[in-house]
């Protein structure tokens, strides 16, 4: 399939798998999968489960995963440079996470470097399933994707995955703000968007805020949150415009 893209996001409680189309970056089909395990193999074994079940192409153009996990950082690249990815994760996070699990991508356009966790099975079980295919943190893949566009006028960016939300300002071709905060509910998404929006001041200018989802218990979260956050009337300036998936967005950096 030489127009169509295996894009999939996956954390350590779900997996979405998607067709995407290269051309106009529409999805084909998506299925999500709960993941409900305590091991590297029972993972696997639920993952083996998983796609021995879908009716998958030969092969396709190209084959991407996005790591979703709320334990990951963008650092700036001269402050990279000085140091390694495993010594700037442990300062940030603890030293728990084992060398072998910690990566990087770097973000030139940026001039950032994403580093994350992820756990060996992610990366063992794919790599010998699609050897192509190309990993990204979650986040990482959403500000190059973002970055490839109109990023001159303010937009505020809310991804939402399973257990925490990225928020990301862009304005005037920079990234003015990236944090990542752990959201159980609708309400704590609210919560927390409203308070950067506050606290920075965001809604005295022009601009769009939108939101981004993975998978249909996601998209539930967002339709909740934008909800209630149309009835509050805190958003001043900004505009509040359809939410959109983030899977597709993969097209788009690889």
């Amino acid at each position: 399939m030489s127009n169509i893209q295996l894009a999939i996001f996956i954390s350590k409680t779900s997996v979405s798998i998607a067709e995407v189309f290269r051309s106009n970056q529409t999805i084909h089909w998506q299925k999500d999968f709960e993941l409900l395990e305590s091991n590297a193999e029972g993972y696997r074994t639920q993952l083996t489960k998983i796609f021995s079940e879908l009716d998958l192409s030969s092969e396709y153009s190209d084959y991407s995963l996005a790591w979703s996990s709320p334990k990951q950082a963008l650092i700036p690249l001269t402050l990279f440079n000085e140091s390694t990815s495993v010594d700037l994760y442990h300062l940030l996070f603890g030293d728990t996470v084992d060398a072998n699990m910690i990566d990087f991508s770097r973000l030139m356009e940026l001039s950032m470097v994403s580093i994350y966790e992820i756990p060996d099975w992610v990366k063992s079980f794919f790599v010998i399933k699609f050897p192509t295919i190309v990993f990204k943190h979650e986040h990482a893949i959403t500000l190059r994707a973002l970055f490839q566009k109109n990023t001159f006028n303010r937009k505020v960016i809310i991804s939402v995955c399973d257990d925490y939300i990225n928020l990301a300002v862009i304005q005037h071709n920079e990234l003015k703000f990236s944090n990542t905060f752990e959201c159980q509910t609708a309400d704590d998404i609210v919560y927390h968007v409203l308070y950067v929006i506050e606290k920075e001041k965001l809604n005295t200018e022009k601009g769009e805020l939108f939101f981004l989802y993975s998978n249909v218990k996601t998209l539930n979260a967002v339709q909740a949150a934008q909800n209630t956050i149309k009835n509050l009337h805190k958003l001043g300036s900004l505009a509040l415009t359809e939410a959109d998936s983030s899977i597709k967005l993969q097209t788009l950096c690889v």
